[in-house]
């Protein structure tokens, strides 16, 4: 059985590199009481920490961290939480404004939180030159550290998730018994429609959506619906999506983004339009039925929603907001001319006979509904961000889905998801008791 945990705080000298363990008064563990030394080892990797009640210097790199007791009495910390990129522009690469808000989360919170290319990683030793960051000088301290207990998979693209020794690193780390990696690849965007056309409970909030095999499979499509969106299998932000439109049995409209613009075009036979567009398409394409969402002042709009799981690793809705196109857009990302707004702006205007917390509560169930569906298919799927429509008639539709979300630039939202971040991790590493909480000791962050 588990036993309690207590709330502490590591810190490391970057300097020194000499380790502290900061108690707080009271409520310390019997196996640490008269102790001033903790030895700790993940893996071959050890590190002898100093027990102290002092609290940690502000020139320090430090973190609250959690000490479980083990079966054999002996204490534990943790979690150690690893954010997994690749090495580039002198240090690593990706959004380093956006690990440092997890870092800092994991600071508040209780994880110690460190960066690891994949290069970096030692496999006979296992262990990681990884990258801490130090608050006070705003600067990244490398260090020989463990590999982690949680391992948070943000490779920033998919070109880099594309390479053989990037592969080869996920599949040793997934096999590896102690440690936890989580998020999958990028979702491809045919095999995630192919996963959830599968599930009788969700297939019915979904657009027909089928590969762009040939010219005769656009236009099937076109003879099915009054428009179609044709969209890369793995684009990202609204690049290289079309919207084509019928007028008649021989006219059709293509519209497209071209830098702030939007591009109309008309075409007088299939010909013209397939020998247009089809040199444009660059990698595979998918085409899907076109709904008519309902729109804020003639503009469209969607609901960008984050789903998470939480300290118990249970699925819940961090948040929802309303991405609004751009006047004429064709889509609703920010990229291509959208705004953010605020859901209980947006939807009494758009749905007046209804209620903006009954709209929401159908959309967030929903939502679950596909993340524990695509849970199926990518067991270490720990949180995804949805696009989801409403049309007219408050019928709700499934646009698209993204395995590694980018930051919400909603505070609430953004808040919340870092806090779900921590609490995941240590609920994978067990540092966290059953529901009826952990045992907290507040300290001044």
């Amino acid at each position: 059985m588990m036993g309690a945990l207590t709330t502490a705080r590591v810190s490391i000298d970057p300097l020194q590199r000499t380790w502290y363990l900061h108690l707080p008064s009271g409520h310390v563990p019997h196996a640490l009481a008269a102790n001033k030394k903790l030895t700790i080892r993940l893996g071959s990797w050890k590190k002898t920490l100093t027990i102290t009640q002092k609290r940690p210097d502000a020139s320090v790199i430090q973190s609250r961290i959690r000490i479980r007791q083990q079966p054999d009495m002996t204490p534990s910390i943790g979690p150690f939480v690893g954010i997994l990129t690749v090495a580039g522009k002198g240090l690593f690469r990706g959004v380093q404004s956006n690990f440092i808000d997890i870092i800092e989360a994991g600071r508040k919170f209780g994880a110690l939180i460190y960066v690891i290319p994949v290069e970096n990683i030692d496999w006979k030793t296992l262990t990681v030159r990884g990258y801490l960051y130090h608050k006070q000088n705003n600067k990244w301290v490398k260090e020989t550290l463990p590999l982690p207990h949680v391992i948070y998979n943000r490779i920033p693209n998919r070109a880099y998730e594309e390479k053989e020794h990037v592969k080869t690193a996920l599949d040793r780390l997934t096999a590896l018994p102690q440690v936890t990696l989580y998020n999958p690849h990028f979702f491809n965007k045919r095999r995630l429609f192919t996963i959830l056309q599968r599930d009788l409970d969700v297939s019915g909030y979904l657009p027909q959506t089928v590969p762009l095999a040939s010219k005769e499979s656009l236009f099937h499509m076109l003879d099915l619906h009054p428009f179609v969106y044709v969209k890369p299998v793995n684009g990202m932000a609204g690049k290289g999506i079309y919207r084509l439109q019928k007028n008649t049995r021989t006219s059709f409209m293509l519209q497209y983004q071209l830098k702030k613009s939007t591009v109309k075009q008309i075409f007088t036979s299939r010909d013209m339009l397939w020998n247009f567009l089809s040199p444009r398409l660059d990698g595979p394409y998918l085409i899907q039925q076109g709904i008519h969402l309902a729109t804020f002042h003639d503009k469209l709009f969607d609901m960008r929603l984050l789903a998470q799981k939480n300290g118990y690793g249970e699925w819940r809705v961090t948040g929802i907001g309303i991405r609004l196109a751009g006047s004429g857009r064709i889509t609703t990302h920010v990229p291509q001319g959208g705004s953010i707004q605020s859901p209980y702006a947006i939807l009494p205007a758009a749905f007046p006979r209804s209620s903006p917390a009954d709209l929401l509560k159908s959309i967030r169930r929903v939502a679950l509904m596909i993340a524990r569906s695509l849970e199926k298919e990518w067991p270490t799927l720990g949180e995804v961000s949805m696009d989801i429509g409403m049309d007219k008639q408050e019928r709700i539709w499934f646009i698209e889905a993204n395995s590694k979300p980018g930051k919400f630039d909603e505070p609430h939202i953004r808040k919340l998801s870092l806090r779900r971040t921590i609490e995941y991790a240590q609920y994978q590493s067990r540092f966290i008791r059953s529901k009826g909480g952990v045992h907290h000791v507040h300290t001044k962050a």
